[in-house]
Order: structure tokens, then sequence, then C-alpha cells
């Protein structure tokens, strides 16, 4: 009872920061600030499957930035999460925009995907 309690408070937790915890309800626009994506190269979100393709835009951005084209520029600080997180959170992000499909499907169908704004 104690393994089975403890195992679901895990994935509760693992889900709190989930890629898709933070699409799957989002508005027609949404900021990459405010979706933690910094300096992604993407534009829009699809509903469909919404959490992977958020750790996709993760993983295709501009990491260093300038440091990377200025060898005068000294390296930015490590990011504590690393590559990993989006590749860990994919996994979970993947059960999750499968239990939600019929409803991101509707969300498709009727809404489009969601625009991602650079804001100030």
């Amino acid at each position: 009872m104690f393994i089975r309690l403890l195992v679901v408070l895990m994935l509760v937790a693992g889900l709190a920061g989930c890629g898709s915890m933070l699409t799957v309800n989002s508005e027609p626009s949404a900021d990459v600030g405010e979706l933690h994506l910094g300096r992604t190269y993407c534009t829009q979100l699809p509903r469909i499957y919404s959490g992977v393709a958020y750790n996709f835009c993760a993983l295709y951005g501009d990491p260093g930035g300038a440091y990377q084209r200025d060898p005068s520029l000294s390296a930015p600080p490590a990011d504590s999460q690393g590559i990993y997180w989006p590749l860990i959170d994919g996994v979970l992000s993947a059960a999750t925009d499968t239990l939600a499909l019929p409803y991101t499907i509707f969300r498709q169908q009727r809404d489009g995907s969601i625009e991602l704004t650079h804001g100030n």
C-alpha cells in the first residue's frame, strides 16, 4: 500500500513540471518566456501531442547564443537541468498526451495550433 502511494506521489510530482501540463489547456497564443522555452526557434505548437512538441522546441534553440559565435566572450553558466530534462520529460509527456488525445484533437480542430510569441 505504501509503495503504491509513493509511486502515485512521484508521478504527480513528475507531471507538475511536464510539458503537457504547460500546453494542453493553453490559450491560442503563448509567450515563450511563460512556457520556459527560452531562445527556441519554434513559432507554434500543435495541440495534439503538445507536450512532446514542447520538448522538441526546448531542444531546438540557440543554447549558447552569442557565446557560440564570439570566442572572446566567456561561456554562460551551465544549466542545472541540462539536455536530459527534455528527454526525460518527453516520456512523461508522451504518456500524458496519449491520455489527453480526445481533448487535444477537439481543441486542435476548434482552435488550431498554439502560436508562440516572443514578448518583451
